[in-house]
């Protein structure tokens, strides 16, 4: 496993608080969440594809080159430790069962959260399409709602009072067992659609044209006749 000592978390919480001042970069749990995220992709994404979502502001203010060096390295090195526990199913980095105490903590984790699956919403639903599989897709649905309820816990109260329904307090520790639940389905679409097959070997691409009459198009999409493209 990848470890991220308290020491390495000290400091880039120091270099966050430098650089939130002028709300300029993501909060300690927000970049936790949004590193999972990242490391949940369905396609490998590199940090230079993501860093700037990490940025409030267009460009970030470092005192010097220095700062900026730490900040930076202490940021792969988060990176690379959410990506070692996502691969131990080690998803949430808080305890397994609800508090209060924390809940703030998991409202900006869930914000971080949607924020890199907006980015990496073209390659899921990619990924659904391929998969194919209505209960996955369920699950993941319930992963992003459960995060939108609790990245905003007093909008869904309100809505939830709004409708006539009732989302009470000891329902969270229940819903919060549901959310750490369903991040293992969440985790699991990245190997599962890397396992998969979506395109067609020589072999198969052969036999599935085989049926192809000579005079009609080739399934191939080329626009030709199967006589004049794949047939030849």
């Amino acid at each position: 496993m990848i470890s991220f000592d308290k020491e390495q978390e000290r400091v880039l919480r120091e270099s966050i608080a430098q650089l939130e001042s002028p709300e300029s970069v993501l909060g300690f749990y927000q970049l936790q969440g949004l590193l999972f995220a990242i490391a949940c992709s369905p396609e490998s994404i590199k940090p230079a594809e993501w860093l700037d979502l990490i940025w409030l502001n267009d460009e970030p203010q470092f005192d010097s080159e220095a700062e900026a060096d730490i900040f930076y390295k202490q940021l792969m090195a988060l990176a690379n430790h959410i990506e070692s526990k996502t691969r131990e199913q080690k998803y949430l980095p808080f305890a397994e069962t609800y508090s209060e105490q924390w809940q703030q903590e998991l409202a900006e984790w869930c914000e971080g959260l949607l924020l890199g699956h907006q980015y990496l919403e073209d390659v899921w639903l990619v990924a659904a399409d391929d998969l194919n599989d209505d209960r996955l897709d369920e699950e993941i649905d319930a992963t992003l709602s459960l995060a939108s309820t609790f990245a905003d816990l007093v909008g869904a109260k309100q809505l939830s009072f709004d409708d006539d329904l009732e989302l009470a307090e000891d329902y969270l520790p229940e819903a919060y067992a549901l959310f750490s639940n369903v991040l293992a389905a969440y985790a699991s679409v990245s190997s599962l659609w890397s396992e998969g097959v979506w395109q067609f070997d020589a072999e198969q691409l052969f036999l599935s044209l085989e049926p192809v009459a000579r005079d009609e198009y080739c399934p191939c999409g080329s626009g030709l006749v199967f006589s004049k493209c794949c047939l030849h």
